[in-house]
């Protein structure tokens, strides 16, 4: 009933203005059995980095097959889930400035958000197969203007397609969100024009892109609890739902399956990794977060698989897989 349920709203999401936004997670969500209680029958965990090096933030590769996180201290490591292997050093550390957020763009190449003293940039580099390059040895920085905000939640979301990357979270008077094209290796101007432009008190605190190259962000207001709102290649919003959490510090979309995960808690103070179902409450679309692991102090995420998502979590960062089992369909 529920397939055939979701099947009409589907419709008319297409017929809608923002038909651009396939909600995956609200369609392909919903298929997957939940306990009551908001949490998931069971999951595999997998602790892949404990302790040194004590990665903070994560990306993944568009094939999944690597992640590339912040050293605390500074530099940059890859790690192979799939393989055996100790993280690999691909980023020496530098000596000036504090890197904040980290992706992945084509072509083997890095790009963070670095702050130093109160100049915010962002450093690209191109990692080796082996060895490690120098901090210094940067494709580009591109400076991103000046703030004496610490930037928590500063995060960088790259498209689908590999043809630009978003910063989100910059703190003020610097842009809430801002983009730039990616040719090749090569990072183009930074812009906020075209982006989101989101209202007073009304902050994002962590963002990923949707199956049509979309913007996802969780949006949060001062003092309240966090929304995901949809943005087209315009910056206009498309669709905006609470999360039904009370805080999130990151948001992934599974590429293969399109199911959205986020890390979190909720407001009885549950902590861990979601995935962000949807349901439907007297006819409307709302979020049904679920409880896949809990972990203590949940961080940065990435999704190499719709198996193996891959979470950084505790006071001393730890690096743990997830494998999120299934145990059969909503009908």
């Amino acid at each position: 009933m529920i397939r055939r349920l979701l099947s009409g709203v589907r419709d008319r999401m297409l017929s809608a203005p923002w038909r651009a936004v396939l909600l995956m997670a609200v369609f392909a969500g919903m298929s997957v059995a939940a306990s009551r209680h908001g949490l998931l029958e069971a999951a595999e965990l997998t602790t892949l980095v404990a302790g040194e090096p004590a990665i903070t933030r994560i990306a993944g590769t568009t094939n999944g097959q690597v992640i590339r996180g912040l050293v605390a201290g500074g530099g940059i490591v890859a790690i192979e889930p799939a393989a055996a292997a100790a993280p690999r050093e691909v980023v020496k550390p530098a000596a000036r400035g504090d890197s904040r957020a980290i992706g992945c763009l084509p072509g083997d190449v890095t790009a963070v958000v670095v702050r130093a003293g109160d100049d915010w940039s962002l450093r690209t580099y191109r990692v080796k197969p082996s060895g490690a390059v120098s901090a210094e040895a940067t494709l580009q920085e591109i400076p991103l203007g000046q703030s004496t905000g610490g930037g928590e939640h500063v995060g960088i979301a790259v498209s689908r397609a590999r043809g630009w990357l978003a910063i989100v979270g910059l703190p003020a008077p610097l842009p809430p969100v801002v983009r730039a094209a990616i040719a090749g290796v090569r990072v183009g101007p930074v812009s906020d024009r075209g982006c989101p432009m989101l209202g007073d008190g009304l902050r994002p605190v962590a963002a990923t892109v949707g199956p049509f190259d979309e913007l996802v962000l969780a949006v949060q207001p001062d003092g309240g609890p966090p929304a995901i709102a949809y943005f087209d290649a315009a910056g206009r919003e498309l669709l905006r739902l609470p999360a039904g959490l009370e805080g999130i510090t990151g948001l992934e979309l599974g590429s293969e399956d399109g199911l959205l995960w986020a890390t979190g808690r909720d407001a009885e103070g549950r902590e861990g990794l979601w995935r962000l179902d949807a349901a439907l409450l007297h006819g409307r679309q709302v979020i049904r977060p679920m409880l896949v692991a809990p972990l203590a102090e949940p961080g940065s995420l990435a999704c190499c698989s719709p198996r193996a998502i891959i979470v950084v979590h505790g006071a001393t960062p730890t690096m743990t897989l997830v494998n999120p089992l299934t145990t059969g369909d909503s009908e």
